[in-house]
């Protein structure tokens, strides 16, 4: 190689190793870029806050007394509190139908009327002769005790009487038979009958249901028997709803198990009206005991490492300290658990993953807190 071309390639490495050294150089005496010795990272401040000099965005709730319950689920039929299929009593043409499906009607009010004539002039006959056979019966009776009349006078006398009283009675039965009336407060339903039609006895005139409360049918195997009781919380969801669920407690307990199935029959009692109480229709039930008391939180507070679970808690001064608990048990977006926690205590929701040690929070952190109910956690 000629020494031309020799100097031009040393030339060359020379340079390219003087910009990689002045960068190198340039990039460690950058601002804001400082060694952490003690973690061997770079970034942060001091007190554990974020890299960028900032805490992360967190929400906080408050722990709640809770208790580890039994929970069942089954499937179960829903009925009426009070139903009731109405049926003709007579035969004859129908002369009015004073409803109509999906009427609410109240308890005592016409539902359908058959023809009645033959029955009223029966009823006024019997009601004509009955005074006529009672006076009678009492005027042998006297004549008896003055010996003016036999014992036998006085007793065809008294069953003459006795036996008109039958006839009114038959007489104004078979009229009243005539009328059908509604036997509670309910919401009728289908009928097909019009006033002309001809009805025999035993025909279906329609159905009444009282949907003032709605009973829940529903089985449990025999291991969880012993742990529903009478009044226990029930919630039903009517299938085809999107979720949506009614609540009712635990009404009636049958008083043995089924010796096929093995199972345990339960009614459970929702009180009002609505568009989810809906006789004969399917619900998914589910209830959970009392239990013993335990301490609940939003599922997404608990965190675990190799350790175990544990949770952040904000003491008094807002600093964060990791707490270690237990799940006890989980429903829906709630863990129960056990713990260095107490009822009142403000522990970290969202955002719980990215705290360290030593960070200081205010107590309500986020503009947006979680509060625990009953069965669930949510933003408000």
């Amino acid at each position: 190689m000629s020494a031309p071309r020799l100097f031009i390639a040393g030339a060359v490495v020379g340079l390219t190793v003087g910009i990689i050294a002045a960068g190198l150089v340039g990039l460690k005496s950058a601002p804001g870029v400082a060694e952490n010795p003690a973690s061997g990272q770079s970034g942060g401040r001091a007190g554990g806050q974020a890299r960028g000099g900032g805490l992360p965005a967190v929400t906080t709730t408050e722990v709640v007394a809770s208790s580890i319950g039994r929970s069942i689920e089954a499937i179960g039929v829903g009925r009426a509190a009070k139903s009731v299929t109405l049926v003709s009593e007579a035969t004859g043409l129908v002369e009015t139908v004073a409803i109509k499906s999906g009427d609410a009607v109240k308890k005592g009010d016409l539902i359908l009327k058959i023809e009645d004539a033959e029955q009223r002039i029966a009823v006024t006959r019997a009601r004509a002769e009955y005074p006529i056979a009672k006076a009678n019966s009492e005027r042998y009776a006297a004549l008896y005790e003055e010996n003016s009349a036999s014992r036998l006078e006085a007793e065809a006398a008294y069953n003459a009487f006795k036996a008109a009283e039958a006839e009114l009675r038959a007489a104004e039965f078979a009229f009243s038979q005539r009328t059908i009336r509604a036997p509670f407060d309910g919401v009728v339903g289908l009928t097909s009958i019009e006033p002309g039609d001809y009805v025999r006895a035993g025909d279906v005139v329609t159905t009444i249901d009282d949907l003032s409360a709605l009973i829940i049918e529903f089985t449990a195997p025999q291991e969880a028997a012993r742990h529903i009781e009478i009044g226990q919380r029930v919630e039903a969801t009517l299938a085809g709803s999107a979720g949506e669920t009614i609540a009712g407690v635990v009404s009636a307990i049958d008083s043995r198990i089924d010796s096929v199935s093995r199972t345990l029959k339960i009614e459970a009692t929702v009180s009002g009206a609505g568009p989810l109480v809906l006789p004969g229709a399917t619900y998914a039930v589910r209830t959970t005991n009392a239990g013993a008391t335990a301490l609940g939180l939003p599922g997404l507070a608990v965190q675990w490492d190799r350790t175990g679970s544990y949770v952040w808690k904000l003491e008094g001064d807002g600093a964060a300290v990791r707490a270690a608990v237990t799940v006890l048990q989980r429903r829906d977006d709630v863990a129960i658990v056990d713990g260095d926690l107490r009822q009142g205590d403000v522990v970290i929701v969202e955002g719980a993953d990215r705290v360290r040690p030593g960070m200081t929070f205010p107590r309500r952190a986020a503009a947006a807190q979680w509060r625990l109910s009953a069965g669930g956690a949510g933003a408000h």
